[in-house]
């Protein structure tokens, strides 16, 4: 196995955790001896072992005496701090390794490349820097919160072809307006379940009373947040109230969110003006639009894009992250034209 082969690996096992692992990062580890596999393991859910961990435990007794010769492969450098769990890089040092190799070292403070040190300074032969654009991309939600201060922001919106996001309501049709088919429904679901949190502004709430929970797919649920600056109302058990009333500008509002929520990403999925307001800020980091086929002639117009966004390509993307078609909706991608992977 080559070290990108490892690290690619890796990333295709910390995708199995989706978003029960918030507000850690998505983390595989692959453990190799001899031409073979030992052992796998992933970061599964807040609070449970870690990857390496998880690995270690994973090989069997007859293969242990292997480890002194196995080389360990994670997407993510290795913890050097006691959270919830020890440190990886000491259970990786106990264990015997003398060959790890990482990904992209670790942007949290209390890691930032001690857990490389750790390794090093027992001996361990540490490779670093192997796929570490598809590593941060995995982890972009995490790297973003942690070198920015604020949750990484997707904006995701249906649009038809002719511009609407929504149809003219009447008492005839309350709304809201399909744009979108089942299998994309089912896709955002997917993409719902990924993301820590889900907002939605005041209007959107009062008109449409969404659920937004994941229920046509298995997965997560996100911490559903309502972005008021009307004042307080009772609002449904399960929601937070975030107020953005009197706050300089909407930037503060998500880093103050990000302070004191510790949510690494945030999916907001309307509505119209909530979604021009961000897009104005320039206050996201990717934008998902569904295109639908049947035009509307009327209604809500659709968010303006602004003049320098990134549009996603195919092939830019994994396969599994960029599909260009569900059934008969397009999927547009873009990302903020200053967010680095």
């Amino acid at each position: 196995m080559t070290d990108a082969e490892g690290i690619l690996r890796c990333i295709e096992l910390a995708k199995q955790a989706g978003g029960y692992v918030h507000p850690n990062p998505w983390v595989g580890c692959v453990i190799v001896a001899e031409g073979r596999v030992l052992a796998e393991g992933y970061h599964s859910k807040v609070g449970k072992a870690h990857a390496e961990v998880e690995a270690l435990k994973a090989v069997k007794d007859e293969d242990r005496a292997l480890l002194s010769q196995a080389t360990l492969y994670v997407n993510l450098e290795p913890c050097a701090h006691f959270g919830k769990t020890p440190p990886c890089a000491n259970a990786i040092v106990e264990a015997g390794l003398r060959t790890v190799v990482v990904g992209t070292f670790d942007p949290n403070p209390l890691v930032a490349g001690k857990g490389v040190a750790i390794l090093r300074e027992a001996g361990v032969e540490v490779r670093v820097g192997v796929e570490e654009v598809a590593c941060r991309w995995l982890n972009r939600r995490f790297f973003q919160s942690i070198e920015t201060g604020r949750p990484y922001i997707l904006l995701k919106w249906a649009e038809s072809p002719d511009g609407f996001i929504d149809g003219v309501r009447s008492i005839d049709h309350p709304g809201p307006y399909r744009i979108s088919n089942d299998a994309s429904r089912a896709l955002v679901h997917t993409w719902r379940s990924l993301e820590a949190s889900i907002l939605v502004g005041w209007g959107t709430y009062m008109l449409d009373e969404p659920e937004l929970t994941v229920r046509e797919v298995r997965g997560a649920q996100p911490q559903r947040i309502l972005w008021s600056s009307r004042g307080r109302w009772d609002v449904a058990a399960g929601w937070w109230l975030w107020q953005a009333k009197n706050s300089p500008t909407p930037w503060k509002v998500f880093e103050r969110l990000a302070k004191e929520s510790d949510l690494r990403s945030i999916l907001v999925e309307g509505g119209a003006a909530t979604l021009q307001a961000l897009l104005d800020a320039g206050l996201y980091d990717e934008i998902r639009i569904i295109k639908g086929e049947i035009p509307m002639g009327d209604g809500v117009t659709a968010p303006v894009l602004p003049a320098n966004v990134a549009r996603i390509q195919a092939g830019q993307l994994p396969a599994d992250e960029c599909p260009e078609a569900i059934e008969d909706n397009r999927i547009e991608r873009y990302l903020s034209p200053i967010f680095k992977v």
